[in-house]
């Protein structure tokens, strides 16, 4: 049965609490990506998160969903969210509201050195898994960190949406390198990583979502702040920018079509009883 999901982090922080300087593009990240956000939530309720656990939230970003992770393990529990984004770890800790709640600046290739000698029950990672390049890599290091009941849950864009990746070309000769940031893989090869690090696959999904941005700067601003300030607007031409809203603007609206993976996996049972693995 489907939980009711606590409150998220996008209300306004109290206004007792101290006054840091915060990132302009962190702050627009937590504003503009709130399918990443809804999708995350989904995940979330899946997950069957429990009283007590332990969890690591890996690319939490600005901290929303790392806070209903909090809540959801109580007091006794204990969240960890890890991001490489220093703007958005400084926004994050300034508007947690949560005792049982951390966070640390750290890559997943770098898990290991952040959260040694933890065993967690779940590793949780929505939307970060495009960004990396060797992902059966990462996945072993997750294994690594996981009880032997422990469970991963990974969420993340299995192809680049043909419309951001032309306004990303209208940047050029920065946009081409955005583009080769990331490191779309499908369904098969997610897959093939889960298995190749050793991990038990227990369920996988592809599914299709249409993303409307009621205006062309909610567009960019969502891009330059998902990129983490690679695209940036003012690199753009106008007379290009005036085609690219001919082509696609649906009265003065952008839909972005995403394609995206979740997948929920596991230690082999025979690893999990201390048998071997």
């Amino acid at each position: 049965m489907r939980r009711d999901l606590p409150r998220s982090l996008d209300e306004d922080a109290d206004a007792s609490a101290p006054v840091v300087a915060v990132s302009s593009v962190a702050q627009a990240y937590r504003r503009e990506s709130l399918w990443q956000k809804g999708r995350g939530e989904r995940l979330i309720a899946f997950a069957g998160v429990r009283r007590g656990e332990l969890v690591l939230d890996l690319g939490c970003g600005t901290g929303g969903l790392t806070q209903q992770l909090a809540e959801l393990v109580g007091p006794d529990g204990h969240v960890l969210g890890i991001d490489p984004d220093e703007a958005r770890i400084a926004l994050a800790r300034h508007t947690a509201l949560a005792p049982n709640l951390e966070f640390k600046v750290g890559t997943a290739e770098t898990l290991g050195e952040v959260a040694p000698g933890r065993p967690f029950d779940l590793v949780f990672s929505n939307f970060v898994f495009h960004w990396i390049r060797d992902k059966q890599a990462v996945l072993r290091l997750m294994r690594g960190l996981l009880r032997p009941a422990g469970r991963i849950l990974v969420q993340c864009v299995s192809s680049l949406p043909a419309l951001v990746a032309e306004l990303s070309r209208l940047a050029d000769p920065s946009g081409e390198q955005i583009l080769r940031d990331f490191a779309f893989e499908d369904a098969a090869a997610l897959a093939r990583h889960v298995e190749g690090a050793g991990l038990q696959l227990l369920r996988l999904e592809e599914q299709h979502g249409t993303h409307v941005y009621p205006t062309l700067d909610a567009l960019m601003t969502w891009w330059q702040a998902t990129t983490h300030d690679r695209f940036d607007p003012r690199a753009v031409e106008p007379a290009a920018l005036s085609r690219f809203v001919e082509r696609h603007g649906d009265g003065g609206a952008f839909r972005v079509r995403e394609t995206f993976c979740w997948f929920e996996a596991r230690l082999p049972p025979t690893h999990a009883w201390g048998r071997g693995g």
